[in-house]
């Protein structure tokens, strides 16, 4: 299979004379990508260009997809900091025929919806491989299925407004696969195309009886129903809110009528979630470019990077989740570098109000005790994290050599004893641990 992948890349840059446009702040994706496309796939000619700054990167398509030549867009969902969902839908905008890859980091569902919402062919969770990459390009470039071939074909006829011939290529479509969405959304926008409302509104209504949760026809309802009827615009619109809630937009629109049907709470409530919306998005950013600035001044500068973490988590401290735990660590570890152990256990005991039962702070508290030569409240929060389910003490070596260490010197022989033994069913061969097992059973 991937020597027929291999193929479809090849054959879209060399064959049909293809170009790709990176829009990044990494560089390490670049090299990535151009490695694949020059290394591994041997392409012989220039099809790759790489910009850090959008309206360079929006010349360069609006020149090669003016030249005729067929684009395929990669685009970081964060670039330098900022989103760029209005690059995103301005290409969806002005080329709809280009194909567009977002690069993101590991994200959550409604994320990836959202971001397909906005006109992304595929997404690309970082880091990728090299087969994973060259996948996800013939992917994008070459739908795989008679099925979706035959939609991307129908597709670009309704781009060029050749509608009779979509007809034809939705009712072949609703012969191979009866009820088809996809099928049924390519019949209604011919049908719109040639004014038959009614028509289409029953093609679209089919459309979303068959898969509830496919966007494209709700999203035709919702324009069907606007300025015609309200209640009808704003059901197809909180439909749309359900299934992809990330929207602020939309949200801001549910708001708009209902305070159009002097309908003031409601309308409160969806502009409340706007904002929220719109708050966490820029926090996302937000720590993005702080954590970026804290990790460079790390090991050079902790109390600098002190700063920036303090910063970040103040900011976030109404929306703070278990999610900024690594944030809560890499401060704790600033500060111990520092020698200012009391606030390193002050900023883990703040953690432990959004991850109550987290091992791993108690085995940092731990360790801030220890450098304060706090060896009693240092076993104290040892034996927590050892108690919890997280079993901490059989995640690395050096960890349970910690506890025990601690254990031992506190005269908690039978604690020590078992954190050890735990350990070493995980790392058998480790010679320190060996050592320290006989130090409590001398015979072992």
């Amino acid at each position: 299979m991937a020597t027929s992948y291999d193929q479809i890349v090849r054959n879209f840059f060399e064959g049909l004379s293809g170009h790709a446009i990176l829009l990044s702040d990494e560089p390490s994706f670049y090299k990535l990508l151009r490695g694949t496309l020059y290394k591994i796939l041997a392409i012989r000619r220039d099809c790759l260009s790489f910009f850090q700054e959008q309206p360079t990167a929006m010349l360069e398509i609006k020149d090669k997809a003016g030249s005729g030549v067929p684009v395929l867009v990669f685009v970081e969902r964060i670039l330098k900091g900022k989103p760029s969902a209005d690059f995103i839908l301005n290409i969806r905008k002005l080329y709809p025929e280009i194909k567009l890859i977002v690069l993101t980091g590991e994200t959550g569902e409604e994320e990836l919806i959202f971001l397909h919402e906005l006109g992304a062919n595929n997404i690309i969770t970082k880091p990728v491989s090299v087969d994973s990459l060259v996948q996800k390009l013939a992917f994008t470039i070459k739908p795989q299925g008679k099925l979706n071939q035959l939609v991307e074909g129908g597709k670009q006829l309704l781009r060029r407004g050749e509608l009779e011939q979509v007809m034809q290529i939705s009712a072949k479509i609703l012969e191979i696969k009866p009820g088809s969405p996809a099928g049924l959304m390519l019949l209604g926008d011919a049908l719109s195309g040639m004014g038959r409302r009614d028509e289409a509104l029953k093609a679209y209504l089919k459309a979303h009886e068959q898969s509830k949760v496919f966007m494209e026809p709700i999203k035709k309802l919702a324009e069907f129903y606007k300025n015609n009827d309200d209640v009808e615009y704003l059901r197809y619109l909180k439909k749309l809110d359900s299934i992809s809630p990330l929207n602020t937009e939309r949200k801001c629109e549910i708001g708009r009528v209902h305070l159009e049907r002097d309908e003031l709470e409601d309308a409160e409530s969806y502009f409340d979630q706007a904002v929220k919306c719109a708050v966490k998005e820029a926090h996302g950013y937000l720590s993005q470019v702080m954590s970026g600035i804290a990790e460079s001044l790390f090991e050079i500068a902790p109390e600098k990077a002190e700063k920036y973490y303090s910063k970040l988590l103040s900011v976030k401290a109404a929306n703070l989740t278990a999610d900024d735990l690594e944030t809560y660590n890499r401060l704790g570890i600033a500060l111990r570098k520092q020698g200012k152990w009391q606030r390193a256990v002050e900023n883990y005991q703040e953690a432990l109000r959004v991850a109550p039962n987290e091992a791993g702070l108690f085995y940092n508290i731990g360790l801030a005790y220890s450098d304060g030569k706090e060896y009693s409240l240092c076993a104290k929060y040892f034996k927590r994290a050892v108690r919890s389910e997280q079993m901490i003490h059989k995640s690395a070596p050096s960890v349970a050599r910690n506890i025990a260490g601690i254990f031992l010197k506190m005269g908690m022989t039978d604690e020590a004893r078992m954190v050890i033994e735990d350990a070493l069913t995980e790392f058998t061969e480790d010679a320190r641990l060996k050592a320290l097992l006989k130090k409590v059973v001398p015979n072992s």
